[in-house]
């Protein structure tokens, strides 16, 4: 084996050697770390930190093992990175490593704050969740933005240069991007707007479910089987969406179907009424309503089948109003209705928009 394979292979070890024990550091550290009040970008900062000595503790013992002394290296490095900065002396390039570090660090920081204290007393002022996040993650975005001038002006980059590419990348981008810029517009809209809110259950065209989160690109639904949809924003800005929570009480429909010879209008339309009036939690007010709502078959003809019954048939609509939340409410009055018509069948409708 010639030496230069052995050197290669010295230098691998050493280097893998150095990034297990800087990632099991970094295990313990976050582990520890998440303990605590801490937010979660700086344990991941943190983390990130503490695999740069192991890995720079490999690299000089590789160097060692390979005839390069620690001397060599740092005369070395002060001779090349220098030029590599446009900086005059190694110093200078760690300082300002180190203070650009320091305002990055010190910006997500202050960024952080900001959101919490926005969005708390927005809370405590009655101002809409929507708005609070809005307002919070400008601040938050121009907070990183002064950061990165400063971080640009460290390094004695003229702002003329970042300015021109981010202009070009800017017209770029608008046609490229378009989709992603209505849903941007839209999701300013839905936050300033605020048509619905976090914790509302709401229905698309195609999705139901709670909202967990609104994002300048995406809603974030979790619908009833327990999955999460992202919804484009400009869908629910174009579409139509139904806000089911926005009211305390909404309103249910049953329609009940039976025999035409069973019906009496009078007894009939009583003891429904009483009975889904005597279901606990229904709504009096307002009151339950119950109407005609088609009458089947004529003449002897067969059209429709009730409980093992053919013949002429009578479908009425019941209509009540429960608490918003107590759609177990529905099932109760199924039973209940069952109980009292059993030559009946029931059948629930769900609401469409109409009346």
């Amino acid at each position: 084996m010639s030496d230069l394979t052995i050197q290669i292979i010295i230098i691998v070890v050493s280097l893998l050697v150095a990034l297990g024990v800087g990632l099991l550091l970094r295990y313990l550290l976050v582990r520890r770390l998440k303990k605590t009040v801490l937010d979660n970008w700086l344990i991941q900062i943190f983390g990130f930190l503490i695999i740069i000595p192991p890995i720079i503790a490999g690299i000089i013992v590789a160097a060692f093992f390979i005839g390069i002394k620690a001397t060599e290296m740092l005369v070395y490095l002060q001779l090349v990175l220098p030029n590599v900065f446009n900086i005059p002396n190694l110093g200078q390039l760690i300082w300002q490593l180190a203070l650009s570090a320091l305002i990055i660090l010190l910006a997500i920081g202050v960024g952080r704050t900001l959101l919490k204290i926005v969005t708390v007393r927005t809370a405590k002022e009655h101002i809409g969740i929507n708005i609070s996040i809005l307002l919070g993650r400008i601040l938050y975005t121009a907070v990183l933005c002064i950061a990165v001038l400063l971080v640009l002006t460290t390094w004695n980059i003229q702002f003329g240069i970042p300015a021109a590419v981010i202009s070009f990348i800017t017209v770029g981008f608008t046609f490229v991007l378009q989709d992603l810029l209505k849903n941007i517009v839209a999701g300013i809209y839905i936050l300033v707007e605020g048509p619905f809110h976090i914790g509302d259950v709401i229905s698309t065209d195609v999705y139901s479910g709670r909202v967990e989160d609104v994002q300048l690109r995406a809603t974030k639904l979790r619908i009833p089987s327990g999955e999460q949809v992202i919804v484009p924003n400009s869908m629910l800005f174009t579409g139509i969406v139904v806000n089911k929570t926005i009211y305390d009480e909404k309103r249910a429909t049953i329609v009940i179907t039976l025999p035409l010879d069973k019906y009496d209008k009078e007894q009939t339309v009583g003891c429904i009424l009483k009975t889904i009036k005597g279901v606990t939690g229904v709504m009096i007010k307002p009151e339950p309503t119950l109407s005609l709502s088609s009458v089947a078959g004529a003449f002897g003809s067969s059209t429709g089948t009730v409980s093992g019954y053919s013949g002429e048939i009578i479908s009425l609509t019941l209509r009540f109003w429960i608490p918003e939340g107590g759609d177990a409410l529905v099932s109760e009055a199924m039973l209940a209705l069952r109980e009292a018509l059993p030559y009946a069948d029931l059948s629930i409708r769900e609401p469409t928009g109409l009346l």
